[in-house]
């Protein structure tokens, strides 16, 4: 995808948030996608959404399902010339429609959804309330019967927030960053009155980080995955993946494998089974990159490479025990696996979607769901992209 608002804003692609600098003319719609686990061979086919704009790039960023026929997809529209908006669309059982979303910045775009019940939704991102402002956090709720925004707290000049977990209706979590190039992570947590923000793990000295996705186990932890940076001498940095982990009231960073040396590491996203049973998903340079924790230890899963392709993952869903499914991008495809922690293979996106990036997936039972874009061709506007089962 060239350097729009997909590129500008979406998590999946650069270490630190980019501010919207372009809108060119590759148009962009919303994709989504829905399965199930099941299926052995090209599990996902195409289901109706909904586009902000017919002539506005528009994405999806998260999603979280209450139910077969409940659930909330988020992300944002970049109509030209008018900023970006945020977006949230809610799932009947048989499509994908638009709500009254809360959107009164220059810049609003909502990045991570977690449903609790249809009367208890949160949505997470970032706002600009002018042109170049600096980026401040965005929080929203839904409570059956509107969305609103609810106050956030900031910690530097430029704020973000990637994903959100929720556990329970006064214990939800809500991750991202502070700063752009010289980023820190940022953990936010609602105990049913208000957010605040908390400590995490110590960082190594000098060293900046991102967090882009959270979960919460059965234990009572929570567990968050992004990327840390450290200084290399004489001028140069690494980068390479960053876990932390609240269990017992306190923050830690978990050791994570030893990856090439010179690749670029990030962790995107974050799903748990059990608590020894916990999937991250990203990327080893250009190589799709999963890891697993069996409840002593973090270890790299084996993925397939694609033959020509750059891979991103931006995705996870742990389906069942040692079982997951993972979605990202291939060099301008959507692309989607499923492990059982030895063996990972492809499953085949439909025809009609295979154009795009898949940013999130989550299931119901075996059922999943699945959210991103695909791009039409340059000065059009593309259709909005969705799948389901056929048997769903």
């Amino acid at each position: 995808m060239g350097m729009t608002y997909i590129a500008a804003i979406r998590r999946g692609r650069a270490f630190a948030a980019a501010a919207i600098t372009a809108i060119t003319a590759t148009v962009t719609a919303a994709a989504l996608l829905a399965s199930t686990a099941s299926a052995a061979t090209t599990p996902w086919t195409v289901v109706p959404s909904a586009d902000a704009g017919t002539a506005a790039d528009n994405v999806l960023h998260g999603v979280a399902m209450l139910g077969a026929s409940d659930g909330f997809a988020v992300g944002g529209f970049a109509p030209s010339g008018s900023g970006i908006q945020a977006t949230i669309q809610r799932w009947n059982g048989t499509a994908w429609t638009l709500m009254p979303t809360p959107s009164p910045d220059f810049f609003d775009v909502l990045n991570g959804v977690a449903a609790l019940s249809p009367t208890d939704v949160w949505a997470v991102g970032g706002a600009e309330s002018t042109a170049g402002a600096a980026q401040t956090t965005l929080i929203e709720h839904y409570d059956g019967t509107a969305w609103t925004i609810v106050p956030s707290p900031n910690t530097g000049v430029s704020n973000r927030l990637n994903a959100v977990a929720a556990r329970a209706a006064d214990d939800v979590w809500a991750v991202g960053q502070d700063g752009v190039n010289e980023s820190q992570p940022i953990i936010e947590h609602w105990n049913g009155t208000a957010w605040s923000v908390v400590t995490g793990a110590a960082l190594p000295a000098g060293a900046t980080a991102l967090l882009t996705g959270v979960t919460t186990t059965p234990d009572g932890a929570v567990w968050a995955v992004g990327a840390v940076q450290t200084p290399v001498k004489p001028e140069g940095v690494s980068r390479r993946a960053y876990i932390e982990r609240l269990l017992g009231g306190t923050w830690q960073s978990l050791p994570v494998p030893a990856t090439t040396a010179g690749l670029n590491v990030t962790l995107n996203a974050v799903s748990a089974a059990s608590a020894t049973d916990v999937w991250a998903v990203g990327a080893l340079g250009g190589h799709p990159l999963a890891e697993h924790w069996d409840g002593t230890s973090v270890s790299i899963v084996p993925t397939p490479a694609i033959s020509g392709a750059s891979v991103v993952l931006k995705g996870v869903t742990a389906v069942a025990a040692h079982d997951a499914w993972f979605v990202g991008d291939q060099s301008l495809a959507t692309v989607s696996m499923r492990s059982d922690g030895t063996t990972t293979t492809v499953q085949p996106t439909p025809t009609g979607s295979s154009r795009g990036d898949l940013t999130a997936v989550t299931s119901v039972g075996t059922t999943l769901f699945a959210v991103g874009s695909q791009t039409g061709a340059a000065g059009t506007a593309s259709r909005n992209l969705a799948l389901t089962d056929p048997n769903g």
